[in-house]
């Protein structure tokens, strides 16, 4: 592709597919080495764990899935793959101008592992996850490569579960190539890390709850083609702490109100051309049945990033208004739908904050050992000033507008309980009245991209 660029660190953020396929092909396959060594040594994982089932190792309760863990069959290790293989669109991502087809046929692998451990004193969850694919170059020999889409390991402990007291820490880290929350032209790699404590306070006999909690979230983006440019100087990369309190009262046995506040502190640790965000959001709501097949969930409240710069607060002008309302519906055992809407505010790196306006909607339902899934959402990204020192990134550093459309449907059908095969197809499409900086031919970097695959699941 023949891409105008105005300025070099631009090139340099966005020198994936988008900006070269060649010059993309190359920083993706130097990480592709260490992620196939990555899951080759987590499938040897699944592997030697599977062989705790056979004679000598835990035994599965009867009628049971997953690997017992406890004589009493309620601790279990469960193994899973999700197999798939057809046709993506737009792998990479590439915006809507470019002046080649990059859709390629795909295959992927998403092997997982999930201990549950239940218990009223101890309670522990966790999983690993990989989402891992393969790009033939079937339609165009440059497309082809190794991607990982993500991989993730989470675990989560709660002393005390259900008393008086409790107490929970939990921890994620995750590895993911996406174009990100404002489209840059490329797919970006980032390492995320979230760890999470909480303690809970239930006074008689539960109508009352309180818990206090607690997040530090770190991300760090990955200059996988050593272009130095702007996610080599780490600007995109930040560093988040927040602390939520939270109380809800059950007037009734399924239905309650409840309050929740929130502060935190936003900063950039390796660069000073960022501005710190000290984000505040207060909500109030009620959640609960409504009737015996609805229920329902209203808040309402505010929330603003505060984002503070060398001049001072430069959010002060934000209509904060936030809240969500959404209703679930269950007509028949077989069949769910629900739907709603919902408005936040962030801060993110290079656009001082975002304000996403979602509606969403989801469908189910089962017929026989038929399983049909659809889910739909459309969301206004409203962006703040675009910060990136003395560089111009795209045409609109002020005033950028987003909209993005998102779809999902799938079919299933179950031959056993834990093997099943099926369809699926997802879209994802990006409209924004951004473009790559000031050059002659500004290309514009919303995107679409549909991915179609057969699948195969197996789950023990």
């Amino acid at each position: 592709m023949n891409r105008p660029s105005a300025t070099s660190a631009f090139k340099a953020l966005v020198s994936g597919r988008s900006a070269g396929r060649r010059q993309g092909l190359q920083g993706v396959r130097s990480g592709s080495l260490a992620s196939f060594l990555v899951v080759g040594a987590f499938l040897a994982a699944l592997s030697s764990t599977s062989a705790m089932a056979q004679p000598g190792g835990s035994v599965s309760a009867p009628g049971d899935t997953g690997i017992a863990l406890s004589e009493d069959g309620k601790n279990r290790l469960h193994l899973g793959i999700t197999a798939g293989a057809g046709f993506d669109t737009n792998p990479y991502s590439t915006p809507l101008a470019g002046d080649e087809f990059t859709g390629d046929i795909v295959a992927r692998f998403r092997p997982y592992l999930e201990v549950n451990a239940p218990g009223s004193l101890l309670s522990f969850g966790g999983k690993a996850q990989l989402d891992y694919g393969f790009l033939p170059g079937a339609i165009n020999p440059d497309t082809q490569s190794f991607l990982l889409y993500q991989s993730l390991l989470s675990a989560d402990l709660e002393v005390n579960r259900g008393g008086t007291f409790n107490f929970a820490v939990g921890d994620t880290v995750s590895w993911n190539s996406d174009p990100g929350v404002a489209v840059l032209g490329s797919l970006l790699n980032r390492v995320r890390n979230t760890l999470r404590a909480g303690v809970g306070f239930r006074p008689g006999g539960g109508t009352l709850t309180t818990k206090l909690g607690y997040a530090f979230d770190f991300t760090k983006f990955i200059d996988i083609q050593n272009n130095q440019g702007l996610i080599g100087d780490g600007i995109l990369d930040s560093m988040r702490h927040n602390l939520t309190l939270r109380a809800d009262y059950r007037f009734l046995p399924k239905t309650g109100v409840f309050g929740q506040v929130g502060a935190g502190w936003q900063s950039y640790p390796f660069t000073n051309t960022q501005p710190n965000a000290f984000p505040l959001t207060a909500i109030v709501g009620a959640q609960g049945n409504l009737l015996p097949k609805l229920a329902g969930l209203v808040s309402l409240g505010y929330s603003n990033p505060f984002v503070v710069d060398n001049t001072g607060l430069v959010t002060g002008a934000v209509i904060g208004v936030v809240g969500q309302a959404e209703a679930q519906w269950r007509p028949l055992p077989q069949t769910s739908l629900s739907g709603g809407f919902r408005r936040t505010f962030d801060p993110i790196a290079l656009y001082q904050y975002v304000g996403n306006n979602r509606f969403y909607g989801a469908f189910g339902q089962t017929l026989g050992q038929f399983q049909l899934r659809a889910s739909a959402g459309y969301s206004a990204l409203e962006f703040g000033d675009e910060v990136a020192g003395d560089i111009q990134i795209t045409d609109r550093p002020t005033g950028r507008f987003d909209q993005h459309i998102d779809g999902k449907v799938g079919l299933d059908f179950y031959v056993t309980k834990w093997l099943s095969f099926g369809v699926s197809n997802s879209t994802d499409y990006r409209l924004t009245n951004a473009s790559d900086a000031t050059g002659a031919n500004p290309i514009n970097l919303g995107f679409l991209r549909n991915e179609t695959l057969v699948v195969a699941s197996a789950r023990y």
